[in-house]
Order: structure tokens, then C-alpha cells, then sequence
């Protein structure tokens, strides 16, 4: 079965913890015209669930919790690994869509008027695509 899928921005970023780098993948349902996220690779031991989460979904929790810490994001794979949650909202501070406090650094907020789209569509802009040889 094909996954309908694919790929717009392939990002690595550190764990929260700094132990390991973490590979995550954006991108975009043919059919839906959604975006997704997932969790590719994990440099370290820890397991996690590596199954797509919606733009939709992600921003819901976002926009709703002013104070997001791993936690907030394991209800994007309900059962699924705990690791799961930290590496997401690894990956989305890496994106800019979230940023940490202030006040204290474990906490994480939304940065205002970001979105999922546009801050792929910035960092797209940005990276510079692999040399062919």
C-alpha cells in the first residue's frame, strides 16, 4: 500500500533531553491536501510511535494549551510510546511553531500567528537542496 503522504521537509533536531538527534518528516496527503508530521529516526535507544499526526490535530493542541510540555503532545498517539510526545514537540520548536518560556524552559508556548504551513513553507525557502553528483 502506497502512502498517500508525501514528503515536503525532511528536518533533524536534538532530542529535549540533548541525548540524541531526531529526524523528522513534514508532509503533505494527495488527496486531502493536509499536512502531517512524523518522527522518522531517533539517533538514541528510546522507542516512539513513527505514525503521521495532522497539521490539525497538532495545531488544536497548540492553540489550546498555553503552557505545552511533552505531555500536551502524546494525545497525538493515544497508547502509543511516551517518547513520542517529547520527540514531537522537539521537532516543532525546531520548526518555530512553538518556543520555550521564558519563565522556565520545560514549558513551551506557541509562538503568535505561527502555523504549521507557514513555517515549513519558511524553512523549505531556506534549506538548500543536497548536491547531485
Amino acid at each position: 500500500m502506497n502512502d498517500p503522504i508525501k514528503p515536503l521537509y525532511t528536518g533533524d533536531c536534538p532530542s529535549v533531553s540533548g541525548r540524541s538527534t531526531l529526524t523528522y518528516i513534514v508532509g503533505k496527503h494527495e488527496t486531502e491536501n493536509t499536512l502531517h508530521l512524523r518522527i522518522a529516526e531517533n539517533s538514541g535507544k528510546g522507542m516512539w510511535c513513527n505514525e503521521w499526526a495532522s497539521a490539525q490535530a497538532i495545531e488544536a493542541i497548540v492553540s489550546k494549551e498555553p503552557k505545552l510540555k511533552a505531555r500536551s503532545f502524546c494525545a497525538l498517539h493515544p497508547g502509543k510510546s511516551i517518547n513520542t510526545g517529547g520527540f514531537v514537540l522537539a521537532a516543532l520548536r525546531d520548526l518555530g511553531l512553538i518556543r520555550s518560556s521564558e519563565a522556565n524552559t520545560r514549558i513551551h508556548e506557541h509562538v503568535p500567528k505561527a502555523t504549521l504551513e507557514n513555517v515549513v513553507m519558511a524553512k523549505t525557502r531556506r534549506k538548500k537542496p543536497k548536491e547531485t553528483i
